[in-house]
């Protein structure tokens, strides 16, 4: 692709995408807007027309990614399954399969390069929509009586720990064989099973303990 059809086209769009390349091989450190535009082809001035420097970028990559995030879980719970604890359930489900699917990006989107610097009012409403539709299933809940009546932030708040949690471990390689908490940690056992990961599987065993708890 020429210099000219970036200008006039999906530049800012290669430009997400070849930072994710960077940071994917060669680490987050060795971004930077000149290194994105030699890589790309184009000027050292054309990644500045899209965003003022990396922090600009990175924010925009984030923002991305919460926003194909939001559209995932939306898409599961305006999905009618019958069942509304089913429902919910599919929600951790969508949530773990991004971050499996996404791993770099997903990082990006909850690392303290993001948090720690002044995120855009877009980024804001992004990481905003995701974690809005997590709320809304467990308002649905609320609302048909089928859970304890908590404060909905707390609880949403709870089981985001737990599937963030579950996502980082399995991103990691830290949940071994089955992939449904049926072994011990990956550090502990010397062979590895690299057999397919279970999501659902795992979404079952953290909805019999924390939806349905433990206690007699």
């Amino acid at each position: 692709m020429t210099k000219s059809k970036y200008h006039h086209g999906n530049l800012r769009e290669k430009l997400l995408q070849t930072a994710l390349e960077i940071v994917s091989e060669e680490g987050l450190a060795k971004v930077s807007m000149r290194k994105l535009g030699e890589k790309i082809g184009v000027s050292r001035s054309a990644p500045y027309r899209h965003f003022k420097g990396k922090g600009e970028l990175l924010s925009a990559i984030a923002e991305d990614g919460f926003r194909k995030l939001t559209n995932s879980l939306n898409s599961v719970r305006n999905k009618k399954s019958g069942n509304p604890v089913t429902q919910f359930k599919n929600i951790g489900i969508a949530y773990i399969e991004f971050a499996l699917e996404h791993p770099v990006q997903y990082r990006l989107m909850f690392g303290h390069e993001i948090i720690e610097q002044d995120q855009t009012p877009e980024l804001i409403k992004a990481a905003e929509g995701a974690f809005s539709e997590l709320l809304l299933g467990v308002g649905d809940l609320l609302k048909d009586d089928l859970i304890k009546p908590m404060d909905p932030l707390i609880i949403a708040n709870t089981l985001w720990s737990q599937t963030h949690g579950i996502s980082t471990l399995l991103m990691d390689g830290q949940i071994n064989r089955s992939n449904s908490f049926l072994e011990l940690p990956a550090i502990l056992i010397r062979e590895k099973n690299k057999s397919k990961i279970n999501v659902p599987k795992i979404i079952d065993h953290v909805a019999e303990v924390v939806l349905y708890g433990i206690l007699k």
